[in-house]
């Protein structure tokens, strides 16, 4: 399910037992994503956390990421997602209100642990939004936007002051793929490459990281060349050059996958920002 990009402000609470997207995707926002019950294994890049309830995710548009329920049981979350757009709007001299988000590796403390105090201003904060967001009055949407202000100082300085999260990996020749891949985007990727590179069975390289990240080789591979396209595309590279760095060989193909997975093609999704950057400056 794609979300195209918005400037408004999303958010909701939900319980299921499983997410609505089950494989390895990203979006074209940021996104805070509060368990309050059950437990959830939460895979970024080639990061793996568990997360119990108080566990706070952080993701960027440009992290690959997917939960996984391992139980029966429903897990009940938060999820608020922010706009790129917002940050620009409220950029202060002395926060940078995106920093949680950005002022890290990709794939890289992501997870905050919240304390009972700290999930209860979480939670009442997001009661106010939610609360606020159900009314049509004058003036609701800056009552939203100062809200959601206060809990993003509140997360950058957690985030600040955070020790990095204790975070499990997949079998070290799985990581050690995963970590290859994200390093030779433009280097041509096959199995039998990646087999002779590392010493194992193709057959066996292929069960084993399904296994563990539940996607195949070559979906997760798509989608780091996606995020790194996106990046790229932000940056001021053409469509031309975010093809090739991204390690597309094909242009034509570049063009429908990238729509594909974000909703734009990559010229429209370059002027969106453009424009953006424009009007904010």
């Amino acid at each position: 399910m794609i979300q195209e990009y918005s400037d408004e402000i999303s958010h909701n609470f939900l319980s299921s037992t499983q997410n609505y997207v089950k494989d390895f995707h990203l979006h074209n926002f940021y996104e805070l994503f509060l368990l309050l019950e059950g437990e959830l294994d939460f895979c970024v890049k080639q990061t793996f956390y568990h997360l119990t309830p108080g566990s706070l995710m952080i993701i960027n548009d440009r992290e690959i990421h997917k939960a996984i329920n391992r139980t029966e049981k429903p897990y009940k979350r938060i999820y608020i997602h922010i706009p790129p757009s917002f940050f620009r709007k409220y950029n202060a001299e002395d926060l940078d209100l995106a920093a949680c988000f950005t002022a890290r590796k990709d794939g890289e403390r992501n997870l905050l642990a919240l304390d009972g105090q700290q999930l209860a201003y979480f939670r009442i904060q997001y009661a106010r939004m939610a609360e606020n967001d159900s009314h049509t009055l004058p003036g609701s949407k800056l009552m939203l936007e100062t809200y959601l202000l206060q809990l993003l100082v509140f997360v950058n300085n957690l985030f600040a002051h955070a020790s990095p999260p204790i975070a499990s990996r997949c079998t070290p020749t799985i990581h050690a793929v995963m970590d290859y891949m994200d390093s030779h985007l433009t280097s041509p990727v096959s199995l039998d490459s990646l087999a002779r590179i590392f010493s194992i069975s193709k057959y066996y390289l292929c069960h084993r990281f399904k296994e563990d990240t539940g996607t195949t080789i070559f979906n997760y591979l798509l989608l780091l060349r996606i995020a790194h396209a996106k990046s790229l595309l932000r940056s001021g590279k053409n469509v031309t050059e975010a093809c090739e760095l991204s390690g597309f060989t094909n242009y034509s193909n570049f063009i429908t996958t990238f729509k594909k997975h974000t909703g734009y093609t990559p010229k429209k999704y370059a002027l969106l920002f453009s424009c953006q950057k424009l009007h904010s400056e």
